[in-house]
């Protein structure tokens, strides 16, 4: 009898124990403690309290006996990596430990928009809140125009030298191909050129065309009168040219001086390089904007004066 009051104990005590322990288990890796999906920053040594205490101000609530049962049903120690979270909807106790556990990091992105000046990607990369340290004095033409990926703290001179690398592959390709008897030198002058092509132009196609108008008047030797240079050499993005900018002796004033300007205007894209890449064989000497996007191309001075009417009149 007393034998058979023990097993009854026992078996009783072991029930207890095993509904206590499937309780916990099943409280920290299946019962929700997220409500809604949230956004978490986790900084570099923080502590496992603070941890706690930060997800408690996101309306997490997490027990510090919940949290420490919970880092103990991973396979290795539990270490949280640094970075930015996503905490999904309906997300338990362990399953957010296993995303701080594997460094399931948000990803951010930085785009680099094609025709953008050094100016203008300094000022962006600056204002960007997600990358870490300081830049030098960026130099036009060097980065290549896409969308990068980065995590939380990346630093921007690391972000800097992977699109100057992505360009310098990029042009050493299109150089590769260069046509026979190329008129330009070498891959900065294509470089500059293609900058030049890209403000005047965005367009594959009319890009083309402009790119042969500029080629045409270098082998002719005539000045290339761009007004997208003017505008970049007087800092006037956007406004009208002047009698006086036009006369004057600014060094990327190609009205003024033959060949090209002394260093790229802008950062240029696949189209603009490109159209460089296999010229488009035409007489085109002059182009003006159609009004649309696009532009009129002409191989004559007078047709030139009619197309400008046409814009005018636009």
């Amino acid at each position: 009898m007393i034998l058979k009051n023990k097993i009854i104990l026992f078996l009783i005590l072991f029930f207890l124990l095993f509904s206590t322990l499937y309780y916990f288990i099943n409280n920290i890796k299946n019962r929700s403690v997220v409500n809604e999906e949230k956004y978490y920053l986790l900084e570099k040594n923080t502590s496992q309290k603070k941890i706690l205490s930060q997800l408690k101000s996101k309306e997490i609530y997490i027990s510090r006996l919940n949290w420490l049962l919970a880092s103990l049903f991973h396979e290795n120690s539990f270490i949280p990596k640094a970075g930015e979270y996503i905490i999904p909807k309906n997300f338990s106790v362990f399953e957010i430990q296993n995303i701080f556990q594997k460094g399931e990091t948000l990803t951010r992105n930085f785009t680099l928009v094609e025709g953008s000046t050094a100016l203008e990607l300094e000022r962006k990369i600056l204002d960007n809140p997600y990358l870490t340290g300081e830049i030098k004095k960026l130099k036009e033409g060097i980065y290549k125009p896409d969308t990068y990926f980065f995590k939380y703290g990346y630093p921007r001179n690391k972000l800097l030298k992977q699109m100057e690398k992505a360009q310098e592959k990029f042009l050493y390709n299109v150089w590769k191909e260069k046509p026979k008897n190329f008129i330009l030198k070498n891959k900065n002058e294509l470089l500059i050129l293609a900058s030049i092509i890209q403000k005047e132009s965005s367009k594959l196609e009319d890009s083309k065309l402009v790119a042969s108008v500029f080629i045409n008047r270098l082998k002719k030797k005539m000045k290339l009168q761009s007004d997208v240079t003017l505008a970049f050499g007087f800092k006037v993005n956007g406004q009208k040219i002047t009698r006086k900018m036009l006369n004057s002796k600014n060094p990327f004033n190609t009205y003024q001086f033959h060949g090209l300007p002394p260093t790229p205007i802008s950062y240029p894209g696949k189209n603009a390089l490109n159209s460089l890449k296999h010229i488009k064989k035409t007489d085109y000497l002059y182009f003006v904007s159609d009004g649309n996007g696009g532009h009129r191309f002409s191989k004559t001075y007078n047709s030139h004066k009619k197309n400008i009417k046409l814009w005018k009149n636009k």
